[in-house]
């Protein structure tokens, strides 16, 4: 009777506190949780004004802007062309710096083309705030947050430095000889090994010694919606050398210019960005970072220090989501599932695992007989490895098991999975599913927190301490 008064009482709390922080968490640590933050969505609201403003400048203002930027391009590749006559096989595979002339001439003069284009696009002033470092004192200038495909305007307006692209783009019509001006890193994406070989790339260009110019890398992998910065991937962090970053603030009213997986197509945004009087758009050059030697030996220390240090200097969030979790984010909506990381990572891990398509009440009944005879129940990632029959941890995993260890012990139950899949049912009510999660953890108050993590993305009951109604106290020593 007492453990159902409790479910029932830890039901209620989580469905009626379970957004709220707690005031002395937020005092010490001001970036708010953005476990309720989806960064893959854009919910754009277009006015009957501005529709009818973007329907009159499609007859007298867009044609002369695609007319004029076209002629400019091709005006630019023809010059891009000409100029890479002769150029070495080093430095066209980026292995030596561009040199004499093409350095000094032909590749402003070309990237002055470019950024001509795209003022008449709408891009007349682009202000950039605090000093840009030298590529000695930073070989890495990492631009954040990348929001669309658009943001290839700041590129130009960096000078276009060096890059990380696929290289499919090499062979894109038009643009491809300007992004050889760039001494671009190619990345394949059909490699399954590219992760490690960019990586490797990154680390030969940075640490050569020779006069490349800064390497520019988009740290979150992808597009996301600004409202938080994606987590960080590791390409830019792992040879340990400092890094400056760069933030891009987009400032008009209606945002034309994020494309991410949910919310309006390519063309729409460049529809409306190419009907706009102007687009106004500020870069921010923040204090170059250098890494301690703790960091330089842990790439992913590394990145989410960073991470954490444009987020104290910028009042943007910081967000447990990666690029990869877009889906699966997608997914959990879809399947009318709270959106939690936890939540979110799990569905990647079971697709991992292949069993994606499997209903998770019979990977319970899997489980169920394996949980009696495993011992001992809790242990580090490569035990809730075993547990789940894998003989190596896969990323999913790893960022799994980061989520789920919220007190940094490197330890977790692995009974916290079945607890994961009893939440992904959709075909049992919530208390239910409640009591199911007593039934298989022990009552302590790290697992409540499980649950609490699951549901609501709250990362303890703690957290809930103004309420009057129910006493932590009490909760914790359910």
């Amino acid at each position: 009777m007492m453990r159902r008064r409790r479910v029932e009482d830890l039901e209620e709390l989580i469905s009626k506190y379970g957004t709220l922080q707690c005031k002395m968490e937020e005092k010490q640590q001001p970036i708010a949780s953005v476990d309720v933050i989806n960064p893959f969505i854009l919910k754009q609201d277009v006015s009957q004004l501005q529709i009818f403003k973007s329907v009159i400048l499609s007859v007298i203002l867009l044609p002369i802007r695609f007319l004029l930027m076209i002629l400019i391009l091709t005006f630019d590749w023809i010059i891009g062309v000409l100029t890479l006559q002769g150029i070495s096989k080093e430095q066209t595979e980026g292995l030596e710096p561009l040199t004499g002339w093409r350095r000094k001439w032909a590749k402003p003069f070309i990237v002055s083309l470019a950024r001509f284009m795209f003022v008449i696009g709408g891009w007349f002033w682009i202000p950039q705030k605090g000093r840009r470092a030298t590529a000695q004192e930073a070989p890495i200038l990492l631009v954040m947050p990348h929001s669309s495909f658009l943001d290839t305007i700041l590129v130009i307006a960096l000078g276009c430095p060096s890059m990380v692209v696929k290289d499919s783009t090499e062979k894109t019509p038009l643009f491809g000889s300007l992004v050889k001006y760039s001494q671009p890193l190619f990345v394949t994406s059909e490699d399954p090994d590219s992760r490690r070989k960019i990586a490797e790339k990154i680390r030969e260009r940075v640490t050569s010694g020779k006069d490349f110019e800064q390497l520019l890398v988009f740290p979150e992998g992808g597009c996301g919606n600004r409202k938080a910065l994606l987590r960080f991937k590791l390409g830019a962090f792992a040879p340990g050398v400092p890094v400056q970053p760069c933030f891009i603030r987009y400032k008009n009213n209606l945002d034309t210019i994020t494309w991410s997986w949910e919310g309006p197509g390519a063309l729409k945004q460049l529809w409306l960005t190419l009907t706009q009087f102007y687009i106004s758009c500020e870069l921010e050059f923040l204090p170059v970072y250098r890494p301690t030697e703790q960091e330089r030996q842990n790439p992913r220390l590394f990145a989410d220090n960073v991470q954490h240090y444009v987020s104290s200097l910028t009042n943007t969030p910081v967000s447990d989501f990666c690029l990869e979790d877009a889906r699966f984010l997608k997914m959990a909506k879809e399947s009318r599932l709270p959106p939690t990381v936890a939540l979110v990572k799990l569905l990647r891990l079971r697709r991992t695992l292949g069993n994606q398509d499997m209903n998770p009440a019979d990977e319970l009944k899997q489980l169920e007989e394996k949980r009696k005879s495993f011992t001992p129940l809790r242990g580090d990632v490569q035990h809730l490895a075993s547990y789940l029959g894998l003989e190596r941890c896969p990323e999913a995993l790893k960022e799994f098991f980061r989520i789920l260890d919220q007190q940094k012990k490197n330890s977790l139950d692995v009974r916290v999975y079945d607890i994961g899949l009893w939440m992904l049912r959709t075909d049992v009510k919530l208390k239910e599913k409640m009591q199911e999660a007593f039934q298989i953890l022990d009552e302590k108050s790290e697992n409540l927190d499980i649950i609490a993590l699951y549901w609501k993305g709250i990362k303890s009951l703690k957290n809930l301490k103004i309420t009057d109604k129910f006493d932590p106290e009490e909760l914790s020593n359910c």
